[in-house]
């Protein structure tokens, strides 16, 4: 008894500790965003920037946003599904299977789907119908954009707008916790 309990406490900590480092990565990521959306209004209302310069450090904004976004939901991801590993597993299983999952890939559509379809028939069901057009349509953007700027190679235009990166984001995180995290802690 006093074994299983001991487990128990462990489990509930370890889900914690999953839990908080999602957050901690999502509340790092919204901070920079509003830090984002703040530069761009000082920098508009500015007079001692030349005009050019301005659009040209705004569009270099614009970029390092699509990679700080697109790094966040692959470390996200990984977190999440790791800390979901952990909880499910112990010993040598929990091994073998981390093994397998060192990181998350760069995640488009389809890798995303492909990543949370392994963890059986329930999750591949719930994450196909999470990923609806306009989300496929925004991942495969994001990742399209992280891989141009990632590169050198010129992009600029509505792809490089924050505001629906960052929408995807949270709705990923979202969607990530409730099908991983809460599982777990109801258990």
């Amino acid at each position: 008894m006093r074994q299983l309990l001991r487990s128990i406490l462990i489990r509930s900590v370890m889900v914690s500790r999953g839990r908080a480092e999602a957050y901690k990565l999502w509340a790092t990521l919204q901070t920079e965003y509003e830090r984002h959306q703040e530069a761009i209004r000082a920098m508009n209302g500015s007079k001692e920037l030349p005009l050019q310069t301005a659009l040209k450090v705004q569009d270099d904004l614009r970029r390092y946003f699509c990679l700080r976004s697109a790094g966040f939901l692959e470390q996200v991801t990984f977190e999440v599904l790791h800390e979901y590993l952990r909880s499910k597993s112990s010993g040598p299983v929990h091994e073998f299977a981390s093994s397998y999952f060192r990181h998350s890939p760069n995640l488009n559509a389809e890798a995303f789907v492909g990543l949370v379809t392994r963890f059986g028939t329930g999750h591949s069901e719930r994450v196909n119908h999470f990923i609806s057009a306009e989300r496929k349509d925004a991942l495969d953007t994001l990742l399209e954009v992280r891989n141009l700027v990632a590169h050198g190679l010129e992009i600029g235009g509505a792809k490089l707008s924050p505001d629906p990166h960052f929408k995807l984001c949270r709705e990923i995180y979202d969607w990530l916790v409730e099908e991983f995290l809460d599982d777990v802690a109801a258990k």
